[in-house]
């Protein structure tokens, strides 16, 4: 608490806070018992994880049944500056996020490590999306998971090279991690030392992946991660969680005498402004990337 008797020593108002970031109240006298008092949090099953999960799974397997079958899908779908700035294939923007890395090397035979690929962020999508879509609901969700996602495709397009072909949910899965970021700060003060302690790792994950993705570039490198979509991905996630986030204020249960029940003052109803003022900057950015790539 501020010791300050006249803290605003200039008759300048207060500064609106967030709701978590009231001054808290007197401590207790050290022996006085501690109250427990349980939080209840709005949340949701995660079933658009689980879904996602399945139809990236599904594809996987489809392809993995012959060669012709590997080779048609990832051709009809992979991301591809040309094809989809200059012949306008835009549907590959969402169709190379539901593929990855195949199971079949040049010569038609099985090639196992290329299944790390679609492990790897299957793994990530679990891990993050069924705690993340918890919270913040299966609409707010989706929309960070696919628009992050096309972010990240969109980018990818625009700053890649032309004759690059790009698949897998890598940049959908960074949209998410940093929008489990964003939810974590807007609730830094409600969440203390455990929010802290998951926003550095979160931190440590995307430097250590960029950091990997940066050595793929180098001369000899078997395998070329795509960067941009991972970076594109990332700043679409930031953005749109900053938004559309629940945030959440903290106020007696009004059914349950002594609890505490995390209201959500942000409803994403309000910020659907945000949504369409994203999709607006990315249809724009596609139609400028495509003139220039025509020219």
């Amino acid at each position: 608490m501020n010791s300050n008797p006249n803290p605003h020593p200039l008759g300048q108002p207060p500064q609106k806070r967030h709701p978590l970031e009231e001054a808290p109240r007197p401590a207790a006298p050290p022996n006085a018992p501690r109250q427990r008092v349980t939080l209840h949090i709005p949340s949701v099953k995660p079933n658009a994880t689980y879904v996602l999960i399945g139809l990236n799974v599904l594809i996987f397997v489809i392809r993995a049944i012959s060669p012709a079958w590997d080779d048609s899908l990832f051709n009809w779908g992979a991301n591809n500056q040309q094809l989809v700035l200059v012949q306008g294939e835009y549907y590959r923007l969402l169709s190379s996020m539901f593929l990855h890395a195949g199971l079949f090397d040049y010569l038609g035979h099985y090639n196992f490590t290329a299944a790390l690929h679609i492990l790897s962020n299957m793994y990530i999508l679990y891990a993050v999306g069924s705690s993340l879509e918890r919270l913040m609901g299966h609409a707010r969700f989706l929309i960070v998971y696919l628009l992050g996602g096309l972010g990240g495709a969109v980018l990818s397009v625009l700053l890649g090279g032309a004759d690059s072909y790009s698949v897998g949910a890598s940049g959908a899965v960074f949209a998410i991690v940093a929008g489990e970021f964003v939810y974590l700060y807007h609730h830094r003060q409600l969440l203390g030392a455990a929010g802290r302690t998951r926003r550095k790792s979160l931190i440590g994950f995307a430097v250590m992946n960029f950091a990997i993705g940066l050595m793929t570039t180098l001369p000899g490198s078997a395998v070329v991660i795509d960067n941009w979509a991972h970076f594109g991905g990332m700043l679409g996630g930031l953005a749109l969680t900053w938004f559309i986030s629940p945030i959440l204020m903290l106020r007696a249960h009004p059914d349950i005498p002594g609890e505490i029940l995390g209201e959500d003052t942000n409803p994403l109803n309000k910020r659907l402004w945000a949504v369409s003022a994203y999709g607006t900057v990315l249809v724009i950015l596609l139609f400028v990337g495509s003139l220039l790539t025509r020219r």
